[in-house]
C-alpha cells in the first residue's frame, strides 16, 4: 500500500523534476536501504540544483528527511561536487545533528550525475546491467524533486525552476510558473545578444536545439542556453539522422575511443558505441546484432561531443538504435548479448573520467560564465499554457472547461488512480481559455 508520504506527494503532482519526469510517489512507496540526492548537476553552464540548496537548504533536508522515513532508509546523502566548498558548508550545517543524513562529495566531471555512475561513487554498488537503483537497494531523486516533496504538504508543484544562461545580458536562474512561454523566460534574462538566437533546452551535452520560443515550461524544464544559430554545436546537434548515420558508415575507422570513455562502459557494463557504429556497414539482422551494444546506453553524449576524433555523432546512433529495437520489443532482458554477468568498474576509469572545463572548452563555451544567481522577484504572467502530459505514463485529462474561472493551486487535469501519471494544477489564477493537449489560462 502506498503510504500516506506517497499519495500525497502523488495529490501534489511531484515528479522527477528533470529527464522524462518519472513520478515520484512510485519511489516514495517503495522499501530501500539508502536515499541519495542527486545535486551533481554537471551540465555545463546550468545551476539550478545549486541555486535552490543555496536559498533552501532547510526545504532540500526535510524533503530528504520526510523521503528516508517513507522508505525505511538507514541513510539519506546529499551528492554534490567537492568544487561547490560554500554550498558544502552550509548544508554541513543544515544537516548539523542529523546522524542519518550526510553529504558526499563528488569529482568535477561528466556524467557524474548518471545515476548508475552516482550509485557506484556514493555507496560502492553497481546497479545490475538492465536495471534499476532500487535493485541495490537505493532511490534516487534530484534536488528540485526533493525540495517540492517538502512543500507538498502546503502546496502543489505550479513552479518550476530553470537557468537561463549563455547568450543572454543577464544569466539568471529563475522560478517561474509552469505554462510560462521560454520566451517570457529569455526575457527576463535581459533577452539574447546574438542576432540569430536559438537555444539548448535542458543543457548543452543532453538538451535539444529549440528556435520556437513559444515552447511553455514544465514540471521538468531545467536550463535554456542561448547560443547563436552558426555555432558549431548547433550544427551537430541539428543534423538528422540521415546525416549522422551517412557519416558514420563513410568515415568511422573503429577507433574505440567512444567506447573507451565511455561513462557506463568504464563501470562495466556491456554498452560499446564503436560496436553499434559497426552496425551502420550492415543490413537487416545482421545490424540488429551489432545495435544491441546501444541497449545499456545512458545518452549521455560523450562520446559524440567530446571522444570522437572525427566528429561523429555515435550518441545519436545509439539513441536511435536503442529506440529501434524497443519498438521491436528488445531490451537488455531479452538481449543476445545478456550473459547474466554483473558488471566490473575499470581499473582506468578514475583516470578516464572526463573534467567539466575540459568539455566546456570542447563545446565551445568556455566564453560564457557560471554565475547565473537565482532571481526570487515573483513574475506574473498574463496567460500560461500547462501541458497535460509532462510526465512519464498517461496524459492528466483536464477537469475543467472552457470559460470556468480557476484560482493557483487547483487541480485542472487528473488521472485515475489506477493509472501511472500526477494530477496537473493551475500555476496562475484567471480563466480557462483553451483546451487541448494544454490546459490556457488567462489571468
Amino acid at each position: 500500500m502506498p503510504s500516506d508520504f506517497s499519495q500525497a506527494i502523488r495529490r501534489a503532482g511531484v515528479v522527477g523534476a528533470g529527464g522524462a519526469g518519472f513520478p515520484s510517489y512510485v519511489k516514495a512507496a517503495s522499501k530501500a536501504q539508502t536515499v541519495i540526492v542527486n545535486a551533481a548537476e554537471c551540465e555545463p553552464l546550468l545551476q539550478k540544483d545549486q541555486e535552490i540548496l543555496l536559498n533552501f537548504p532547510g526545504e532540500v533536508v526535510h524533503g530528504l528527511e520526510l523521503l528516508v522515513s517513507a522508505v525505511g532508509a538507514l541513510r539519506g546523502i546529499i551528492a554534490i561536487k567537492e568544487k561547490h566548498g560554500d554550498l558544502v558548508k552550509i548544508l554541513t550545517q543544515a544537516i548539523a545533528g542529523k546522524s542519518a543524513l550526510s553529504l558526499h562529495l563528488l569529482r568535477d566531471v561528466y556524467p557524474a550525475g548518471d545515476e548508475f555512475c552516482l550509485v557506484f561513487d556514493v555507496t560502492g554498488k553497481l546497479i545490475p546491467m538492465g536495471g534499476i537503483p532500487l535493485e541495490v537497494g537505493v532511490v534516487v531523486n534530484n534536488v528540485e524533486t526533493v525540495y517540492n516533496m517538502a512543500l507538498a504538504a502546503k502546496t502543489p508543484v505550479v513552479d518550476t525552476f530553470l537557468t537561463v544562461t549563455g547568450a543572454v545580458k543577464n544569466p539568471c536562474t529563475l522560478r517561474l510558473p509552469i505554462g510560462v512561454s521560454q520566451s517570457e523566460a529569455i526575457a527576463l534574462a535581459g533577452g539574447a545578444t546574438v542576432k540569430d538566437p536559438v537555444a539548448l533546452d535542458g543543457g548543452a551535452m543532453m538538451g535539444q536545439v529549440v528556435d520556437d520560443f513559444s515552447k511553455p515550461l514544465t514540471k521538468t524544464s531545467g536550463g535554456l542556453i542561448i547560443i547563436d544559430r552558426s555555432h558549431p554545436l548547433v550544427r551537430r546537434k541539428a543534423a538528422g539522422r540521415a546525416a549522422f548515420d551517412l557519416a558514420g558508415k563513410s568515415t568511422c575507422d573503429q577507433c574505440t575511443l567512444c567506447t573507451e570513455l565511455c561513462p557506463r562502459y568504464l563501470l562495466g557494463y556491456d554498452i560499446q558505441p564503436h560496436k553499434v557504429m559497426r552496425s551502420l556497414l550492415f543490413s537487416s539482422q545482421d545490424r540488429k546484432t551489432w545495435s544491441q551494444w546501444s541497449l545499456l546506453c545512458c545518452e549521455c553524449k560523450l562520446c559524440s561531443l567530446f571522444s570522437c576524433p572525427e566528429n561523429l555523432n555515435p550518441g545519436d546512433i545509439c539513441a536511435s538504435t536503442r529506440a529501434d529495437l524497443f519498438q521491436e520489443k528488445i531490451n537488455w532482458k531479452n538481449s543476445a548479448l545478456n550473459r547474466q554477468a554483473p558488471p566490473k568498474d575499470h581499473p582506468l576509469r578514475p583516470w578516464r573520467q572526463i573534467p567539466t572545463f575540459q568539455l566546456k572548452v570542447k563545446l565551445g563555451l568556455e566564453g560564457y560564465g557560471d554565475d547565473a544567481p537565482l532571481r526570487l522577484e515573483p513574475y506574473a504572467p498574463k496567460k500560461v499554457r500547462i501541458p497535460l502530459k509532462q510526465h512519464v505514463g498517461v496524459p492528466a485529462q483536464p477537469t475543467v472547461k472552457i470559460g470556468q474561472t480557476v484560482q493557483r493551486t487547483d487541480v485542472i487535469g487528473d488521472v485515475p488512480e489506477d493509472r501511472l501519471g500526477v494530477p496537473i494544477h493551475a500555476s496562475i489564477s484567471g480563466q480557462v481559455t483553451a483546451i487541448q493537449d494544454f490546459v490556457e489560462i488567462t489571468a
